[in-house]
């Protein structure tokens, strides 16, 4: 599986991972960034009151000998974008196999999975040819105020592995480069998480203890479908991380002790 940081990170984490991602603020370091790293680098969105320099992102991309994709917020800039045999894709995700069957149809280079599809990957992917990418620390689309997360599209680091034939590149949420850096070493090097997954994962919005969640968890995950959300009655996510939250945990201890 490969990973994608920000190109503000420390160096020392550029030099490990596959992927650089550019913020436009910062296109002007795409040349550079390129010719030391040699990574295939995707530029963010401009924001809706930037226009795209399609020239100077011409340029960029024959700097980064035709590594460079580019995000876009709107399908049809994506279409400008191939008509130039530029490489693209959508920075929003795919929740249907509608929509990411549009986005394979239109070329696009990846496509970030979505709810509900995140949890039915093993029949998706064989369906499906665009590669795939997920931010694994966020567990739902913030534009809509889940007040949990725990039944989310959220994967821990010591389970990513299992998603190497499904999902293509991991990344993170917007956030400093120090949380960056620690989110990369906690999946991409160290691969454990031995305390309360809602430090790692922040909106899950469960205290549950993550070296006490069964790794078999997992496993019902890539297929359930999401039932829970869908009239089904599988209730096996808020269940496990119910029984492994810190503060049950300490009231079992005290039931103990008497």
């Amino acid at each position: 599986m490969k990973f994608c940081l920000r190109s503000r990170v420390s160096p020392l984490y550029l030099s490990q991972v596959d992927q650089i991602r550019v913020d436009y603020r910062d296109r002007e370091t795409i040349p550079d960034l390129y010719y030391k790293y040699k990574k295939t680098i995707i530029l963010f969105p401009a924001l809706d009151n930037e226009i795209y320099d399609w020239n100077q992102l011409l340029q960029f991309d024959i700097a980064c000998e035709h590594n460079l994709i580019i995000s876009v917020l709107d399908s049809n800039i994506g279409l400008i974008a191939k008509a130039k045999n530029l490489k693209f894709m959508l920075a929003f995700p795919a929740n249907s196999g509608w929509e990411l069957e549009m986005m394979e149809n239109i070329g696009a280079e990846y496509a970030y999975v979505g709810i509900p599809l995140f949890f039915n990957l093993p029949k998706i992917t064989t369906q499906y040819k665009i590669k795939l990418r997920t931010i694994p620390t966020i567990s739902y689309n913030h534009h809509y105020p889940f007040s949990s997360g725990v039944c989310g599209q959220w994967i821990r680091p010591e389970d990513l592995e299992k998603y190497d034939n499904y999902i293509d590149v991991v990344e993170f949420e917007f956030c400093s480069i120090t949380r960056e850096e620690t989110l990369y070493r906690t999946y991409g090097i160290n691969k454990k998480w031995d305390t309360r997954i809602d430090i790692l994962i922040e909106d899950i919005d469960s205290s549950a203890l993550n070296r006490l969640i069964p790794e078999e968890l997992v496993e019902a995950r890539m297929n359930c479908q999401q039932k829970c959300k869908n009239g089904g009655t599988c209730r096996l996510c808020e269940t496990i991380l119910k029984s492994t939250e810190e503060k049950f945990m300490h009231k079992i201890a005290e039931i103990v002790k008497k």
